[in-house]
């Protein structure tokens, strides 16, 4: 059996989060086809690895004592004893599962380790994930594919340390008020705010900066539909699900998006609750091009959810998630059981897609001049 390891935790603000997501998978991957090694990233970088992962008990408790302290080199998982003194091969891993929401884990750490160890992942590459978990590159990217965002202005900390008037006074006239005012490299709606006027802006600009380097200043749209979408490839063929809603009216905050639904009954095993929107067909029809736009130009792989702001008969693209919550499977599957079969097919495309990948042509100067140097 294929030995799969399941990333999930990560140095990030939705680290909660992703241990649904990481565990979820876990009970879910065929156990006829795959072996799952669960990999557990603490926040504060460290890997650790245990049998006992798929419990959620031990998270909830905070019992990490049992679990092994790991690294991964030349493809193969490691574990290093508590003095440190001893390290052993675990297992020879041969396909990786990245199931960490925000932070590195998201935005190209796992990618990155996992290419560099030569293990197919099935979840999009460095690039992409580094790319899409900055919100104002997303928007320069969807600009230059002719994807509709929402009006933005963005800011660097240094540079409102230096010029935050006039920012402030420029956003009346760029994209009046209200506004809405978000960390640009923080996920699940964390830090989000809005605002109604130029003091709103100023505090929520600020404490936005006390989460991030960097904030987005969009325009606020009323009356408007946060819509989901997804895309995965298999054998060359890009399959888009149906939009589905996700929240109506005003703010999708963290708390909106995970708390509020969990109390309500509606978060199962980190999906979030949803159904079909009511959209005219063509403006179905845009959302579904749009996504699986950017799937293809951007040269996605895995499974890829992009969220949009519906207002009218407009869709913009606020948002590409290249690890999706519960890796987006209730957008493709009817019933849990069938995500049995969806995460396989993701697995087994990434193997697929490895297999295929050209060989590393050296150049051989430093060769040719030590020849030169005898």
């Amino acid at each position: 059996m294929r030995k799969v390891a399941v990333f999930f935790g990560g140095k990030s603000c939705e680290n909660e989060i992703s241990v649904l997501t990481g565990i979820f998978a876990l009970h879910l991957l065929d156990r006829e086809k795959y072996t799952p090694v669960p990999v557990y990233i603490h926040t504060d970088g460290s890997m650790y690895s245990s049998p006992k992962m798929r419990d959620i008990k031990i998270f909830r408790e905070g019992k990490f004592a049992s679990f092994e302290r790991v690294f991964f080199e030349g493809g193969t998982l490691y574990s290093i004893s508590e003095n440190k003194k001893k390290i052993k091969a675990k297992s020879r891993i041969d396909v990786a599962l990245n199931c960490c929401h925000g932070g590195l884990g998201e935005g190209g750490g796992v990618s990155a380790m996992m290419e560099w160890n030569e293990i197919p992942l099935a979840s999009p590459d460095l690039t992409a994930s580094g790319v899409f978990m900055d919100k104002s590159l997303t928007k320069l990217v969807m600009r230059a594919l002719n994807v509709p965002v929402v009006d933005y202005i963005r800011v660097n900390e240094s540079d409102y340390e230096k010029r935050g008037p006039f920012l402030l006074k420029s956003i009346a006239g760029r994209l009046k008020y209200p506004v809405i005012v978000k960390p640009a490299h923080l996920g699940s709606s964390i830090g989000i705010s809005v605002a109604e006027n130029e003091e709103e802006a100023k505090r929520a600009i600020e404490s936005g900066f006390e989460l991030d380097d960097r904030v987005i200043i969009e325009k606020y749209l009323p009356e408007k539909k946060d819509v989901n979408c997804a895309a995965y490839a298999m054998n060359g063929e890009i399959y888009v699900s149906e939009p589905e809603t996700a929240f109506e009216n005003g703010v999708y905050s963290f708390e909106e998006k995970y708390v509020k639904r969990k109390e309500d009954g509606l978060l199962q095993n980190g999906a979030k609750g949803g159904g079909r929107v009511a959209l005219s067909g063509d403006l179905r029809e845009k959302i579904r091009s749009y996504t699986k736009t950017v799937y293809k130009r951007m040269n996605l792989c895995g499974v890829v959810r992009m969220d949009f702001l519906v207002s009218g008969e407009k869709a913009y693209l606020c948002e590409v998630n290249t690890v999706p919550g519960s890796l987006a499977y209730y957008l493709f599957c009817e019933r849990v059981s069938d995500g049995r079969t969806f995460f396989g097919d993701l697995l087994e495309e990434a193997l697929r897609t490895k297999k295929s990948e050209k060989k590393l042509v050296t150049t051989g100067i430093l060769q040719t001049a030590r020849q030169r140097t005898k």
